[in-house]
């Protein structure tokens, strides 16, 4: 659903904003903003929000329907300009049709529809707290099961934690952790 290059809040969106409605703390970052529908929803929830997005003019959209002052709004690639905060939560709709030619960056995934997912995966990662969690939307049309499967390698686990039937796909919610914090937790009960 976009409208002049800006993707507008649609099934996926409120799927997340679900899934992030019950959460709160000090900090959350949302990649790829678009609208800033969910930015705004983390405002009410965490102490600071910082939203990402790639395109200035979605960053200019989302901050002129913000009336949230503990949102900062970053034009950067993912989330690879910030440093110095790490995060409670992370929130990530990216794009996620398959698609040979990335021509629309806010559906257009990559040939098997997570290597965009999985860029911003890498991006964030390093700013996740220890017993922080990354909240991600994927549909069924991607190699989502193949993103399961590669976060072992950028030290993270993650699962569905909920799936929902729309027209031709499932969207499906996972939620993903640090490898880390499960290790060094189990190490403690020993």
């Amino acid at each position: 659903m976009t409208h002049d290059g800006i993707y507008k809040p649609a099934d996926d969106t409120f799927m997340l904003a679900d899934a992030v409605n019950a959460l709160h703390g000090d900090n959350a970052l949302e990649i790829g903003t678009g609208s800033g529908y969910i930015a705004a929803i983390l405002a009410n929830r965490f102490n600071t929000v910082v939203a990402t997005d790639l395109r200035l003019e979605a960053l200019l959209y989302a901050k002129s329907n913000s009336s949230n002052r503990n949102v900062e709004f970053i034009c950067c690639r993912n989330a690879d300009a910030i440093s110095n905060i790490i995060f409670d939560l992370i929130a990530i709709n990216p794009p996620y049709l398959p698609s040979e030619r990335i021509e629309d960056v806010t559906v257009d995934g990559g040939r098997k529809g997570i290597e965009v997912a999985l860029e911003m995966l890498k991006s964030a990662s390093r700013l996740l707290k220890d017993d922080g969690r990354i909240v991600m939307v994927v549909s069924s049309l991607a190699g989502y099961d193949e993103l399961l499967s590669s976060l072992h390698s950028l030290g993270l686990y993650g699962y569905i934690i909920s799936r929902k039937r729309y027209w031709f796909e499932d969207l499906i919610l996972l939620e993903i952790r640090s490898r880390h914090a499960t290790q060094r937790h189990q190490d403690h009960q020993v």
